[in-house]
């Protein structure tokens, strides 16, 4: 869109919306930006109704909008084919419902992540989302973007504990999907479409989850191991246990190495960790596999798991064994949880050209799939780091040390590479984090989809003008 034909739109939509105070300021737009693709300007509905006026002007007037709140998921998914306007959820943060008896809550799309955590603490419960970007990450934009989280172990994921959406999709049309409570069953769980679609089919405007109770005792273990696969081992059996554990994470060398180590200047969490993972937390960290054990619950549970665990970790030859003291002082607070939950983030701010493979696997095709990717890059010669959750999640992080055209040359060999062994091994990879240059060149979202032509008619009937994040998801829908 040229500049005269921004500014007409801008002074337009500022005419009949709430537009963001800096909607006209090019450096406000800038940080809307998806892949160098800047808004013409940016909009901040109050309530789904304004949402709903706003995307029924924008769907008569042809024009791209992109959802966002906190904007720190703006790069994930493919180049954008058009976006004109900025959607910013933001002013929609109401807690609008919490009943702690009930374990059920109901938040506009907005809400922060970390501002609504504090809100549950007060009353010893909380989410079991744990997502990247914490700090700034909203309610909405961590189910569009299915933000995965280390706890996905023991509590499921976001479709195991959002009981129902209200949303607004593509032609203006109010809608919602399940219901408030626990116990609700009528009605078709078209919400749980929403989660992960990144904004293309509709936008969130309310979610209704349940909640959980804080376990009154939180422990860490790690157990360390000669490879991928002795540390995959101990975990599934660990998995096949009666334990239950709420998270077991599988950490490889070099990701050891790059949460131990992050850099001592800087702004945002990352400083902040990199104060807080002092040597007591990162001690249990050297250049073996390293599997990260935390269990919770009364200090019975938490004693029977240090018991069970030592018993596996020696059948399982594990090279050493230990529980994290320090982390026993404040039971519901870790620096080393962080960091594991807030590795996507830490290994994109610590490449300018981290390429961030995100692969749903199963169990069983885990380490051979992990030792082709290091492999991999060790044959092209790009740093790497790896987190396995046993849940059949692996985040494959490459690190090059610069980000000039021959990086990006071997950076789209070794993508399509893992692409093409993930689909051999049954898996599908995604690619999180990206330069633009690379995007380019490889499908973030890697080989045609067989159900892409059903991910189409799925698109149609909720956004039928296209009016939702066009070209961002897979195929370009």
């Amino acid at each position: 869109m040229n500049t005269g034909a921004a500014t007409s739109l801008a002074e337009k939509l500022s005419q009949r919306f709430t537009a963001a105070p800096s909607s006209g300021d090019p450096g406000a737009l800038a940080s809307y930006e998806v892949d160098c693709v800047r808004p013409a300007a940016i909009v901040q509905p109050a309530d789904a109704s304004e949402v709903g006026e706003f995307l029924r002007f924008a769907a008569a007037e042809k024009l791209a909008v992109i959802p966002c709140g906190g904007r720190t998921k703006l790069g994930i998914g493919a180049p954008p084919a058009r976006y004109d306007v900025a959607l910013d959820l933001s002013r929609m943060n109401r807690i609008l419902a919490y009943d702690p008896r009930d374990l059920t809550l109901g938040v506009e799309a907005g809400v922060g992540y970390r501002a609504l955590s504090e809100v549950l603490a007060a009353e010893r419960q909380f989410l079991p989302l744990a997502p990247p970007f914490a700090d700034r990450a909203t309610l909405g934009g961590i189910l569009a973007a299915d933000s995965t989280s280390p706890l996905r172990q023991a509590y499921g994921g976001p479709r195991d504990f959002v009981l129902g959406m209200e949303f607004v999709t593509g032609s203006g049309a109010q809608s919602k999907s399940g219901g408030r409570v626990v116990k609700n069953v009528t009605g078709y769980d078209l919400h749980k479409a929403l989660i992960g679609s990144l904004g293309t089919l509709a936008v969130i405007t309310r979610v209704n989850f349940k909640t959980f109770p804080v376990p009154p005792i939180r422990a860490i273990f790690v157990a360390e191991f000669a490879d991928c696969a002795a540390a995959h081992a101990f975990s599934m059996e660990i998995a096949k246990s009666p334990l239950g554990p709420q998270m077991i994470e599988e950490v490889s060398p070099e990701a050891a190495r790059l949460l131990s180590s992050l850099p001592e200047q800087g702004t945002g969490l990352a400083s902040n960790l990199s104060k807080a993972l002092d040597e007591r937390v990162c001690s249990p960290f050297t250049e073996r596999w390293s599997v990260v054990i935390v269990a919770a619950g009364h200090e019975s549970v938490v004693e029977r798991h240090a018991r069970e665990l030592r018993s596996l970790a020696d059948r399982s030859k594990a090279v050493q064994f230990a529980r994290d003291e320090a982390a026993t002082e404040e039971p519901n607070q870790s620096a080393l949880i962080a960091a594991l939950c807030e590795f996507p983030r830490i290994a994109q701010q610590s490449s300018a050209a981290a390429t961030i493979f995100r692969i749903a696997a199963i169990p069983t095709a885990m380490p051979a799939l992990v030792e082709s990717i290091r492999a991999l890059a060790q044959r092209s010669e790009i740093p790497h780091a790896t987190i396995a959750r046993s849940s059949g999640l692996i985040y494959a992080a490459l690190l090059p040390t610069s980000d000039d055209g021959a990086t990006v040359e071997h950076l789209a060999r070794a993508s399509d590479e893992i692409f093409r062994v993930a689909a051999e091994l049954g898996a599908r990879a995604r690619i999180e984090s990206a330069p633009l240059a690379l995007k380019r060149r490889v499908s973030v979202w890697g080989p045609p989809h067989e159900d892409f032509e059903l991910m189409s008619r799925v698109k149609k009937v909720f956004d039928a003008a296209g009016v939702l994040s066009p070209g961002r998801f897979v195929g370009g829908i």
